[in-house]
């Protein structure tokens, strides 16, 4: 008398359970997703918190494809399951006909329905009239700010009015970078033998992060910049205050701070409006007034300024900056002269 053995019905069970098990685990992942991407959260640095036009289109374009693709992601775990679950009949046609259109059809139709939705978010980020020019260049790893029109230059930091149409021409000294701020629109690659252009406007005043998002070795990962984006009548006035030449010093302590700077090598490097030529680190013209040191590697402190100064490459490996080898008052001195170029 022959028994049945039960080990592949247990068998089939465990897999069964695992299967079912998976799904449950997607499905809760799913609804953890969903509930984390609409908590009312803190988003500095999002593309889904836009304060600008081309930010907002970038954001909507996001949305539809979001929920285009749970819609699709919960449909076709919905038929994963109903496939574990039944068996499906030996040359039935509706078998053919519904892989067909749930495999090819359909996917078809929703990918052509994204290019017309993306196409026409890449129409709308164009513009052909702007209020402001604004030329940006990409060093090893630093930006370059120059207002052509005003005669202004900065590093690092990018000041515009609110609800002006800002005309960004892109270029890069060296390799390939990549000029990206998150909550203001998407990004545009910045080439060392032609120009690029971006268009953006924010609506809100506020600071808004930058970054480079293309790999260009070294510390990359150290290379951003600040968007100041400022009331029309204060950005009018930060203008017209950068336009001028830093007075010469009067107080003792920056003169001396001054003359440390000149004879000390920073001028080689560096301009200083209407003191020092340097032409191969960031413009110090306007450094005091500054959030950040080291494109956005740390904040503008006079305890940090100093440490870069007398050692850079310790906050910023790889940085082209020496070390300097400064008395304690010739670097305190220093210091102070350039925490007072604002």
């Amino acid at each position: 008398m022959s028994m049945k053995k039960p080990v592949k019905k247990t068998c089939h069970s465990k897999e069964t359970g695992q299967r079912n098990q998976g799904l449950l685990s997607g499905f809760i992942l799913l609804i953890a997703t969903l509930l984390l991407v609409a908590c009312s959260v803190e988003r500095p640095h999002s593309i889904l918190d836009p304060a600008g036009p081309a930010a907002g289109h970038i954001a909507t374009l996001w949305w539809q494809m979001f929920w285009v693709y749970a819609v699709v992601f919960i449909v076709t775990l919905s038929l994963l399951t109903l496939a574990l679950r039944s068996r499906r009949r030996e040359g039935s046609p509706m078998g053919s006909r519904f892989v067909f259109a749930a495999g090819v059809a359909i996917p078809a139709l929703i990918l052509v329905g994204m290019l017309i939705l993306t196409l026409q978010t890449m129409d709308n980020l164009q513009a052909t009239a702007e209020d402001l020019n604004v030329k940006v260049i990409s060093h090893h790893w630093w930006f370059e700010v120059q207002y052509p029109e005003q005669g202004v230059v900065d590093a690092n930091e990018i000041h515009v009015p609110v609800g002006s149409m800002v005309r960004f021409e892109l270029s890069a000294a060296g390799v390939i970078h990549s000029f990206w701020v998150p909550r203001l629109g998407g990004k545009r690659d910045m080439l060392p033998d032609y120009y690029t252009e971006l268009y953006l406007q924010a609506d809100e005043p506020g600071v808004y992060h930058g970054t480079c998002t293309e790999y260009c070795a070294g510390v990359h990962a150290l290379m951003g910049f600040r968007l100041v984006a400022h009331e029309p009548e204060d950005f009018s006035r930060w203008l017209e205050q950068a336009a001028d030449p830093p007075p010469p010093p009067v107080e003792p302590q920056l003169q001396r701070g001054q003359e440390v700077f000149m004879r000390s090598g920073c001028a080689g490097c560096h301009t200083i409006k209407d003191v020092a030529p340097g032409t191969l680190g960031p413009d110090l013209t306007l450094i005091g007034g500054r959030r950040t040191l080291g494109a956005g590697t740390l904040e503008n402190s006079r305890g940090n300024l100093a440490g870069w100064i007398a050692n850079a490459q310790a906050l910023k490996p790889g940085n082209e900056m020496p070390m300097s080898y400064l008395e304690p008052g010739d670097l305190h001195a220093l210091v102070d002269y350039l925490w007072s170029l604002q």
